[in-house]
């Protein structure tokens, strides 16, 4: 077990226990500062991926930026007139992309990882909007105008556990990662019980998703070689996630957010720049795998 998972999974034990005392407020605003900082910047370097795969010498940065900033659009379009297909979408693409990162290497070669790593995603979304199932339907409701019962969130986690402990040993060999992880599911049971919604959903996203995909990003695009990568990164980072930051702003002054709708515009801006950034991540992850070839 590498070292940031343990480091981790102390902070996360820490975090569920303490969070019980924190409140709802200071948690708000310790996540939104944790996805507006760490978490958009995991993917403000996309476009420099895209270009560093060199997979095809008909596009030049300029195309990737149009073409990314298109999906983008198309992102914000699908929901604004099709919410419920783009919730759906949001949720099914962001469940595949966090079992990608957090089980990437680490699963069966013999076996296909995508119904794994769609699973293992799965289960921790359902983990969380059971236990916070109040804010949760209140979210998809002012998004999709759905109403979904109780029931239905408690009997898809159960079916979803019983999936992932029947596919678990078939696709981890190593016990001490499967007794970790199993670990880390109860912690963060805890913290999604105890937590609010958005710092449940930020807290995972930050911790357990996007440093470590930073640090698979800075690997990829900056070799050992290179000094003060972290810095390289952010430099070239920076201009695309301020423009990210700008477009949610703007959206908050100009659409009309209220309290109420307020984590309705958040997810649904954190979809629309999820879409494209998956596709660059797969696309890096399966370059990095050829090489090690």
């Amino acid at each position: 077990m590498n070292k940031y998972f343990k480091i981790s999974f102390g902070i996360t034990l820490f975090v569920a226990l303490f969070s019980i005392f924190l409140p709802i407020s200071i948690q708000n605003i310790l996540a939104g500062l944790g996805i507006l900082t760490v978490g958009i910047l995991h993917g403000a370097n996309d476009l420099k991926i895209l270009t560093s795969l060199k997979s095809s010498t008909k596009y030049k940065k300029r195309d990737y930026f149009l073409i990314y900033i298109g999906v983008v659009l198309l992102g914000i379009a699908v929901f604004y007139f099709f919410p419920s297909a783009g919730l759906l979408t949001f949720v099914g693409v962001s469940c595949y992309h966090f079992g990608e990162q957090h089980w990437e290497g680490k699963l069966n070669p013999a076996l296909h990882p995508f119904p794994f790593f769609t699973l293992y995603g799965a289960l921790l979304f359902f983990l969380l909007f059971t236990f916070q199932y109040e804010d949760t339907l209140a979210v998809v409701s002012q998004i999709s105008s759905v109403t979904l019962s109780f029931s239905f969130f408690w009997m898809t986690l159960g079916l979803l556990c019983l999936l992932f402990f029947l596919t678990l040993f078939r696709y981890v060999k190593s016990f001490s990662q499967i007794f970790m992880e199993l670990g880390l599911l109860i912690v963060l049971s805890i913290l999604f019980a105890n937590a609010s919604l958005l710092f449940g959903f930020a807290f995972y996203f930050v911790v357990w998703h996007s440093i470590p995909s930073l640090q698979e990003q800075i690997s990829y695009l900056y070799p050992s070689s290179s000094s003060f990568p972290l810095y390289q990164y952010f430099k070239s980072a920076a201009l695309y996630w301020i423009m990210a930051l700008l477009g949610l702003l703007f959206a908050y002054y100009y659409i009309g957010v209220t309290e109420k709708n307020f984590l309705a515009l958040f997810f649904s801006f954190l979809a629309a720049i999820t879409f494209p950034h998956v596709v660059v991540i797969g696309r890096m992850f399966r370059r990095k795998k050829e090489h090690e070839d």
